[in-house]
């Protein structure tokens, strides 16, 4: 198995881009939302505000939220744009989602879960990370030319005790409007 350190490096190979098509990386801890935030010299609010969802996952006691890199809605992938093209009244469905998924630091829809074909908001057009040196761990971890892949549950213990950062962010962003 890689160190972390070799770990951390970008891979730009194909199974890897495809991957940042799909499912939005988690975040692993306040502090990497925070280093992520820095390197694009923004604040925690403005950051989240731009850039991140909060993805749930459903628990027995109470769903836990867990941030999340949002989708950029404009760059589809051509299976997307086809399956669109074939199917006018999918796109009308995934235009609402599009739409309420697309701004501010909310509470991802059951839609924003199911949609792929979207690159992550991150990914640049010349298939780098726009924040590689702070991305979510669940990105870090994952390699998927290794099939070395992250937990997810493995992340919920972490973020259940610190369910109030959500509040403390949201009603910061609210404040400032």
């Amino acid at each position: 198995m890689k160190s972390l350190k070799e770990r951390k490096m970008s891979c730009k190979c194909s199974k890897c881009i495809v991957a940042c098509w799909q499912n939005p990386g988690w975040f692993g801890s306040i502090k990497e939302v925070e280093g992520a935030a820095e390197l694009l010299n923004l604040s925690i609010e403005q950051f989240a505000e731009k850039y991140l969802i909060q993805e749930w996952w459903i628990s027995k006691n109470k769903d836990i939220l867990i941030p999340a890199s949002r989708r950029d809605f404009s760059r589809m992938d051509d299976i997307q744009k086809k399956v669109f093209k074939e199917f006018p009244t999918l796109d009308e469905t995934w235009k609402r989602e599009r739409t309420i998924n697309g701004k501010g630091f909310i509470v991802a829809s059951w839609g924003h879960n199911l949609m792929s074909g979207y690159a992550c908001i991150f990914l640049t057009k010349d298939n780098n990370c726009l924040i590689h040196e702070s991305k979510p761990m669940e990105c870090r971890e994952l390699l998927a030319c290794k099939k070395i892949r992250l937990d997810r549950k493995n992340l919920l213990p972490y973020w259940r005790r610190h369910q109030n950062w959500f509040d403390e962010i949201s009603n910061k962003i609210n404040n400032c409007k």
